[in-house]
């Protein structure tokens, strides 16, 4: 497993702006989609600030990181329809694990698609567990400059295309400041 954010974890929450995010995440996620009574994948958990959020409204959320450090924190939660899973999602684990015995109505990545090694290869994936009618929607630093980390519009939207997405959008979804001022957040809202 990824331990690269295991030394975060447990002091991950204590930074105001990682609640911050959430809340705007959260907040922008219910501006475009119901997620009433939905079976939703939080795709790179970390500590679960965004299932948290979630959680009161959605049917069931299984809550997928690496960093098995970050799962520890979300159980800590005892949020009773999240199903914590340490993994990457990979086609093995969609194939193989309890958690994907049904498809998902949404997956949101939350500040995750950008630290992905083989982001094409994972939206492929994502694209073959969502439902007919389901949606995929992630935030991401824009990238600005090429020494910002981060995604630009055009490499999200060459990334769902290649996934196998035909309808997406991306767009600005809230800045946030940070230590280098503030930074826009994009986006990225796929359907299947």
């Amino acid at each position: 497993m990824n331990t690269d954010w295991d030394d975060y974890a447990e002091n991950w929450e204590a930074d105001l702006a990682t609640h911050q995010f959430a809340d705007q995440v959260f907040d922008s996620l219910v501006q475009q989609v119901s997620i009433d009574k939905k079976n939703i994948l939080d795709l790179g958990c970390g500590t679960g600030l965004l299932s948290l959020r979630m959680s009161p409204k959605a049917r069931s959320i299984v809550a997928v990181d690496a960093s098995e450090a970050m799962i520890e924190e979300l159980d800590k939660k005892m949020l009773p329809n999240v199903e914590p899973v340490v993994d990457i999602l990979s086609r093995g684990l969609a194939a193989q694990h309890p958690a994907f015995r049904g498809q998902f109505d949404i997956i949101v990545a939350s500040s995750v698609c950008s630290f992905i090694y083989n982001l094409t290869d994972t939206l492929i994936v994502a694209h073959s567990i969502l439902e007919e009618d389901g949606v995929f929607i992630s935030w991401d630093w824009l990238k600005q400059t090429p020494d910002d980390h981060g995604l630009t519009e055009a490499e999200l939207q060459s990334k769902l295309t290649d996934a196998g997405f035909s309808a997406f959008k991306t767009q600005i979804a809230f800045e946030m400041p940070t230590a280098k001022g503030t930074a826009p957040v994009v986006m990225a809202i796929a359907f299947k």
